[in-house]
């Protein structure tokens, strides 16, 4: 019989236990035929199977820390091969969501609406308007992205991708903390010993242009590889004013200086810049409604204040005509029931000059974003029965915006204010520096395989924030609208943003109107704010295999602590004061699992996870910029965003029929999350620092040109989903293949502590358990299906083209269901994408060409978040290999 060795990847460790029976030790592939007694080691940097295809691959790499057999293992896990992003046209994070089942993005993210910029640390909400990326993956958040096994805070590019691990939650010991979703995990290209070299180009519909070249081959035979990979990209989408430039790098050297230890460093360097693009506009017709027609009912609440009778139309025109709250609470005074804004309306184009194409942020609205990053691996086999591996990173991530505005929806007064979101712009910069040592005994012992892993993470994250200051004065005043009630005759300053009306004004040069603090402030006052993270973990586990392997029990525990610090620091980064120092926090996580093999080809497998997650610097109330004197430490500190918790159990089926011609998965599962943060609406405008600014509820003192001075947050407990996932593979000949990912959830709610009888709730309790409970979880839709075909032609004229088939379609979904000030329902679709490729040759040297039709019957859609998804659009490529 042979035996397979397989090294160690890169992972948070205690993924490795799930290897099960499958997974053991590795290095280089002999280059001799082996004979069935042989041990065939295959090399960490290459782990290749013979049973891959371009579309299946039979190992898990990275996710689960070792090349271990994906029907071995007790979680969904699939992988995105480079082949597949390549025949679907797939570019970035949006590019490999588009066919998994279950996954929705927040297709509005800051890489030009077209590239979710998932990558960034999600907890970080400068990139998207202050929130977290919607990204979902079984109706649940994915805490982070990851490349090559380690946490990733910087954008998920798929420039040197080599294959995509999607790992579907319980994810708690895995991954570390509360992960429900799963992890989404980059697998980089490798340097390798066997010369290539490729070159590409690209264009599309939009007047994109891409050239791409990746190089690899020996330095010194089996001793010494190189690769190097470079990309320039001029972009642009179909939205207005959407170009940008990306610029990436990346060299690598793999050595092997004796055939135990394998090394590999390299460096990358990504940089990207373009113009940011807006979120869509969102409907609110029955807010309009009642301030163009107001009922009597409406009218005749005059009577209960101050005026002693019923409202005259103008007058109720003025109390609702920016207050939404007003007007929520008008009407549930008059029917009992709360409203959110856009309550069962998907989007609309608005007035825009553009309509669907328009981009609210205008032309002015820039964004950059750039990385350099040094990772290094090792990997030695110090016995048969002891492997070593160590891994680190530094990464240095730059970030710039103005990201001024988010035009989400039109005042009933006819304004569309633009100063909702000034206090957005950013300029950040983030060292992540990481490292992670493991070791793995393994050993046979009464007839049962031992393998004992242990392992410990650490990390120093530093990151510093510049505050800007907006200097409105400087805006050139212009004539106001006459389709905006109350407006001035005139507009300057904060009036040209807070009474904008785009059928009229054009869209102000937000840069003029900004500077930054460490630019402008002298030494020794606050222009900017620091914090750092030392996150930490330390994990073991164990498996058992025995009967031949058809049974494999396993078990992990970890524990991750955390402690974090902030500073207010001058233009100099000199200190000035700390305004955050947490002691050390733990929280545990841990797991059981089993997969059972009764025949051939055919495994069972069921997995528990529960974790907890710490959030060391959070706080359920914060300040805006300028005003962080209003919050004191104090405060903050007593009111901490309690832990995330996470419980997941699933179960399911995994099987490899007629020769692995068909491979699928069959997957139930029951997800758990708790102490999902929310903005606190109601509390922050009842806020006594808010009154006089624009979230002020009471017309006497409300001043729209100023925006709130602190924010107050409330936790959601018990978000729940529970569906079924399939997943297959079916290659009936060496034509064909076709891939069918499908899931539904028959729980999909958002789920809420509904406030105790006689202990006077809040009215921000009361509203939210009234609007929120039951909801469908952020977006979420219930049913997902994605469909890719591929036919090869093998023979005849067309014997070097093939052709592709794609279908995506979903059922509705609600954006922001989380936020029970919005109510607004993105409709189901379905939509078809095409690809043709055909092989040439050119001065005897053969190019493929490959044509891809994204959205092919051009159908308006979201697929989520919000804003629109990509028209039809055409994309051209050329390749060549040497």
């Amino acid at each position: 019989m042979k035996i397979i060795r397989l090294g160690s990847r890169a992972s948070l460790a205690i993924a490795s236990l799930c290897a099960g029976a499958q997974f053991a030790r590795a290095q280089v592939a002999p280059s001799a035929t082996p004979a069935d007694s042989e041990v065939i080691e295959l090399s960490v940097f290459e782990v290749k199977s013979k049973r891959d295809s371009a579309y299946v691959a039979d190992k898990s790499v990275a996710t689960t820390g070792f090349a271990a057999d994906l029907s071995k293992i007790p979680l969904a896990i699939n992988v995105v091969t480079a082949q597949f992003l390549d025949d679907t046209g797939g570019v970035g994070f949006n590019g490999i969501a588009n066919y998994q089942a279950g996954f929705t993005t927040d297709q509005g993210g800051m890489e030009n609406g077209s590239r979710n910029s998932a990558g960034i640390d999600p907890t970080v909400g400068a990139v998207t308007g202050g929130e977290p990326l919607r990204t979902r993956l079984r109706g649940q958040p994915i805490n982070v992205s990851q490349r090559n096994g380690l946490p990733m805070k910087f954008g998920f590019g798929t420039e040197n991708v080599d294959r995509v691990e999607v790992a579907r939650g319980p994810m708690s010991v895995f991954i570390g903390g509360s992960t429900l979703g799963g992890v989404m995990n980059l697998v980089t290209a490798k340097p390798a010993f066997d010369p290539s070299y490729k070159f590409s180009t690209k264009v599309d519909s939009n007047e994109s242009f891409q050239v791409k070249a990746d190089l690899t081959g020996p330095i010194v035979k089996d001793k010494l590889a190189y690769r190097v990979i470079a990309l320039y990209s001029d972009d642009n989408t179909w939205r207005d004013f959407s170009s940008s430039e990306t610029v990436f790098v990346n060299p690598q050297l793999t050595w092997r200086p004796f055939r135990k230890l394998t090394t590999r460093i390299e460096y990358a360097h990504r940089d990207l810049t373009g113009n940011m693009v807006s979120n869509s506009m969102q409907a609110t017709q029955a807010y309009q409604n009642d301030y163009d027609n107001p009922s009597q009912a409406l009218l005749n609440l005059g009577s209960s204040t101050a005026l002693a009778r019923p409202y005259t139309v103008a007058e109720y025109r003025t109390r609702i005509a920016r207050t939404f709250a007003n007007w929520r609470l008008d009407k549930f005074t008059v029917d009992g029931r709360w409203r959110s804004l856009g309550e069962g309306e998907s989007f609309t184009a608005g007035d825009w000059a553009g309509g669907y194409d328009a981009n609210h942020f205008g032309e002015n609205d820039s964004f950059a974003s750039k990385y350099d990053l040094v990772e290094g691996e090792a990997n030695l086999m110090v016995a048969d029965w002891l492997e070593v591996r160590a891994f680190g990173r530094w990464a240095n991530q730059h970030s710039y915006t103005t990201f001024f505005s988010n035009a989400l929806r039109r005042y009933p007064d006819g304004s569309t204010p633009l100063l909702s979101a000034t206090t957005t712009a950013t300029k950040r910069q983030e060292t992540p520096l990481t490292g992670k040592l493991e070791a793995v005994f393994t050993k046979e012992f009464l007839k049962v395989k031992h393998k004992l892993l242990g392992g410990y993470e650490l990390a120093f994250n530093q990151a510093w924030s510049v505050n800007p200051t907006f200097d409105f004065t400087r805006l050139a005043a212009v004539n106001a609208s006459p389709n905006v009630a109350g407006s001035p005759a005139t507009l300057t300053g904060a009036n040209i943003l807070n009474y904008f009306d785009p059928r009229v004004h054009a869209v102000p040069n937000y840069e003029a109107v900004l500077t930054w603090n460490d630019e402008t402030l002298a030494p020794g006052l606050n222009a900017q704010s620091y914090s750092r993270i030392f996150p930490e973990a330390a994990y073991t586990a164990y498996s058992g295999s025995f009967w031949q392997d058809r049974i494999t029990a396993f078990a992990g525990y970890r524990n991750s602590v955390i402690q974090q610090s902030s500073y207010n620091l001058d233009r100099d980064r000199v200190q000035i004061t700390r305004f955050l120092n947490t002691a050390k926090t733990s929280t545990q996580s841990h797991t059981l699992g089993l997969v059972f093999e009764p025949f051939q080809g055919f495994n069972l497998y069921v997995s528990r996870n529960v974790g907890a997650e710490a959030v060391a610097a959070g706080s359920l109330i914060n300040a805006g910029a300028g005003f962080t004197n209003l919050v004191t430490a104090e405060e903050r500190a007593a009111n901490p965003v309690p832990d995330l918790e996470g419980t997941g159990n699933e179960a399911g089926i995994k099987m490899e029929f007629f020769d692995r011609k068909l491979i699928g998965r069959v997957g139930v599962f029951e997800l758990s999350r708790r102490n999902t943060v929310i903005i606190d609406n109601e509390r922050t405008a009842t806020d006594t620092r808010n009154v006089g600014t624009a979230v002020d509820p009471n017309p006497a003192t409300q001043n729209l040109a100023q925006v709130a001075r602190v924010q107050w947050n409330r936790t959601i407990d018990g978000n729940k989903s529970a569906g079924v996932e399939v997943g297959f593979t079916w290659m009936p000949n060496r034509n064909y293949t076709v891939v069918v990912e499908a899931s539904h959830l028959w729980t999909n709610k958002l789920t809420l502590s509904q406030p105790l009888a006689g202990t006077a709730p809040t009215a921000a309790a009361a509203i939210d358990y009234a609007i929120l409970n039951g909801r469908p979880l952020d977006n979420t839709p219930d049913d997902t299906l994605r469909i890719w075909q591929k036919y090869s032609f093998t023979e005849g004229a067309m014997k070097t083209g093939w052709i592709g088939f794609g279908i995506r379609a979903q059922t509705s979904l609600m954006p922001l269901a989380s936020n029970s000030s919005w109510g607004t329902v993105l409709p189901g679709w379905t939509v078809f994408d095409a690809a043709f490729g055909y092989q040439v040759r050119v001065f005897d040297r053969p190019i493929d060409l490959q044509l891809n039709v994204e959205n092919l019957t051009d159908k308006l859609y979201s697929a989520g978040g919000r804003t629109w998804s990509n028209p039809r659009t055409f994309t051209l490529s050329a390749t060549t290999r040497f």
